[in-house]
């Protein structure tokens, strides 16, 4: 098999920004969980397009009270939103590192002169060569975005609000 360098690189980048797409979509699925679509949504809209509320628990915090002067616990419901309970990251591919044996030739020019603004690489893998290829692709965790940060700020503040004083 025989290819330009060019194309080479050009295809190795485009099979990166599609494992990219792959990584972002998979984080969406992620955080679809954490909603339920809103009773007026139109059910043909999938997440994140359209209307949608926060998962929710209830959960009994206790809280001090004082009757006659004697001090009892009272348990008190909160409803909290599933998404401040669980941390979520953003992923990213972070790098992709590719080492094989290639052999590298300069192609000719279509009219047979040696133009070398011309001139492009020659990528040539067969199967008589000796091939190793090896595929690295680091995948980093990174801060979520601000919307994210911002939306959960917010779910935090309404669960404060519920909490007893």
């Amino acid at each position: 098999m025989t290819a330009t360098l060019g194309r080479l690189i050009s295809g190795l980048k485009r099979a990166v920004i599609e494992a990219q797409r792959s990584v972002c979509h998979q984080h969406i699925e992620e955080l679809q969980q954490f909603f339920v679509p809103d009773q007026e949504q139109d059910p043909s809209l999938s997440f994140p397009e359209g209307a949608w509320t926060a998962r929710m628990v209830g959960m009994n915090v206790p809280r001090e009270v004082s009757r006659n002067g004697a001090v009892a616990l009272e348990h008190h419901e909160v409803q909290v939103p599933l998404i401040t309970l669980l941390p979520l990251k953003s992923f990213a591919i972070k790098q992709v590192e590719i080492l094989t044996t290639l052999k590298l030739e300069l192609a000719e020019s279509p009219d047979g002169g040696e133009d070398e603004d011309a001139a492009d690489v020659l990528v040539s893998m067969r199967r008589q060569d000796e091939q190793t290829a090896e595929l690295k692709i680091v995948i980093q965790g990174l801060e979520p975005p601000a919307g994210y940060q911002r939306i959960v700020a917010a779910y935090e503040k309404l669960l404060n609000a519920q909490l007893p004083t």
